[in-house]
């Protein structure tokens, strides 16, 4: 008898709890956390917080570069005002040299006016090259004109006055006299 009780549970269906269910969709919705609306608040106020930050960071990298470059050019722009303030010296010191014949006073005058070269040359300051040269208006102050064979028409015949420039900025502008084509 007791194999027929054994044979006859073997032979019984199985009840809902025995049966084994794969039907893992289910668990999965189950188990999957419910949308949560404060979590989704906060991660739309993160979001919005970091975006705020980046924006906050490129205006100050912005207002870095500009409060850089103002200083260059303020600093640019003081330099300039000193140099301009030196040029009549400098002025002076060539019509010395032209004047002065006694040959330790013009060596002395050289000197000095070559250590004032030097300063300005560490200042970033460079003399406009003009004898010879193609008269550019840039660069350049025509204030005479003379006729000259078509080889020399738009060059620079005399300076004057010489001309200083920082960078690409004119500080001064060279006096030159310029050759024109001769009229008929």
């Amino acid at each position: 008898m007791a194999k027929s009780a054994n044979e006859n549970k073997k032979k019984q269906p199985k009840t809902e709890e025995e049966v084994v269910s794969f039907d893992t969709d289910a668990k999965i919705e189950e188990e999957a956390p419910k949308a949560n609306p404060e979590a989704d608040l906060l991660r739309e106020e993160l979001k919005k917080e970091k975006d705020d930050y980046l924006r906050l960071r490129a205006d100050y990298d912005n207002y870095r570069r500009r409060n850089q470059e103002a200083t260059l050019a303020a600093r640019k722009e003081g330099t300039a005002d000193a140099v301009t303030a030196i040029l009549p010296v400098i002025d002076s010191i060539d019509r010395a040299l032209g004047s002065v014949t006694d040959e330790k006073s013009k060596e002395g005058l050289n000197l000095i006016k070559k250590q004032i070269e030097t300063s300005l040359g560490q200042l970033g300051v460079t003399e406009i090259a003009s004898e010879g040269e193609v008269f550019d208006h840039n660069l350049h102050n025509a204030v005479q004109r003379a006729e000259v064979d078509e080889a020399d028409v738009g060059k620079i015949l005399e300076v004057y006055q010489r001309g200083y420039k920082i960078g690409n900025k004119v500080i001064r502008y060279a006096m030159v006299k310029v050759g024109v084509e001769k009229s008929e």
